[in-house]
């Protein structure tokens, strides 16, 4: 299996322009927060006894996944569309998991080809069919990995608590697939405002994954992962005995969506922003930004929020709905204090679709630019 170690956990940098010098919009990652928001999830899931699994779905950047790694504690990255993995592996990544079932003919054939070239491919599966045609793709010295999706009552992909244990006996009973575990991610859960809420359901929904598990893994000795969790619902997730490791993403840049819910763990900064210019001021109480919806995607209740200025006040309200090309920010008090050209720096919606409309990131060290990264599975999206 992977060794994250052979990943550089402080690759030497270079400071190569200012941050004041980028044009806008451009995506900046806060390499101080970023880190230390890597250490603590690291530290939390280690004294639970657990490993991470981090999403790349999120961030979509080989950089920053194998940062991820090298930080230490990782069971491998997720991925969750078949295109995904295959970017993560031109990287040099290992251990991948492919979280969404992948059940076309002519992606399972790619699935051969991805198994052949990396060390530790896994895939989600929950449908008789799809195992039988990723057995087709395994040998018995190169057998195809899988883990038994569960439905945490979400209704989008896996069977449900009951049909798990069936499922993974079927699969078990190929000699080219080996049953690794289950996975159970409880998605619709992870932004549900209170905690108390939040904690109180996924613990149900976890514990009955758990008890799928505990079934397989006393029958098949090779069953030994049980996965799933996101950022959200991480703090309960992890009191779960039989849970292996968890699948988190967002906590390494986050965002205003998550930064509206009650933690029950560890605060997690805003490392990624949006760096926008001001543009127009003609209208009272507005001014019109350069970041519309085709640089930032806004959750409805989850608009960006800036970071504050010292000599600017900027409480405003974002309208996401102004334009694609624009932003449109509205002052409470009906007096804008900023003028074309100021330059602001926002916590952004919702971090996955956002970083999706991008091209690369920047690294920023303070107000120098170290780094320019990849995001290089934009658009991976099959």
């Amino acid at each position: 299996m992977y060794i994250a170690e052979k990943f550089e956990t402080k690759p030497q940098e270079k400071s190569f322009m200012l941050k004041s010098q980028l044009d806008t919009p451009s995506l900046i990652l806060d390499l101080d927060l970023f880190e230390q928001n890597l250490t603590k999830m690291r530290d939390f899931a280690k004294a639970a006894g657990k490993k991470l699994r981090p999403h790349a779905k999120t961030h979509k950047c080989p950089e920053i996944a194998k940062r991820q790694l090298a930080a230490g504690n990782c069971a491998g990255i997720c991925a969750a569309k078949l295109s995904e993995a295959e970017k993560l592996a031109d990287s040099g990544i290992q251990d991948i998991l492919i979280t969404s079932p992948v059940t076309a003919p002519w992606k399972i054939a790619r699935i051969g080809e991805l198994n052949g070239r990396i060390s530790g491919l896994q895939l989600t599966v929950d449908q008789p069919e799809q195992i039988r045609m990723l057995a087709a793709q395994g040998t018995a010295e190169r057998p195809v990995h899988v883990l038994i999706d569960i439905d945490p009552e979400m209704g989008r992909t896996g069977v449900s608590f009951n049909e798990a244990p069936e499922l993974g006996r079927f699969a078990a009973g190929f000699p080219t697939l080996v049953l690794d575990g289950v996975q159970c991610y409880a998605g619709h859960l992870q932004h549900i405002v209170s905690y108390a809420e939040r904690a109180a359901e996924t613990t149900r929904l976890m514990s009955a994954g758990a008890a799928a598990f505990r079934i397989l893994r006393d029958e098949f000795p090779a069953c030994r992962i049980y996965t799933g969790t996101g950022t959200g619902t991480s703090p309960a997730d992890l009191r779960i005995p039989e849970l292996t490791d968890i699948q988190v993403g967002s906590y390494c840049v986050m965002d205003s969506e998550y930064l509206g819910v009650e933690h029950g763990g560890p605060a997690y900064a805003p490392a990624l922003r949006m760096l926008s210019s001001v543009i127009s001021c003609h209208h009272p109480g507005m001014a019109t930004i350069d970041a519309g919806t085709k640089a930032l995607y806004v959750t409805p209740g989850a608009p960006p929020r800036v970071i504050e200025r010292s000599t600017v006040r900027t409480e405003f309200a974002y309208d996401w709905n102004f334009g694609d090309e624009h932003g449109r920010l509205t002052f409470p008090a009906g007096r804008c204090q900023l003028k074309p050209g100021d330059r602001l720096e926002l916590i952004v919606s919702h971090c996955d679709p956002t970083i999706n409309l991008f091209d690369e990131i920047h690294a920023v060290r303070g107000e120098e630019v170290v780094g320019c990264w990849k995001i290089a599975l934009r658009g991976c999206c099959r």
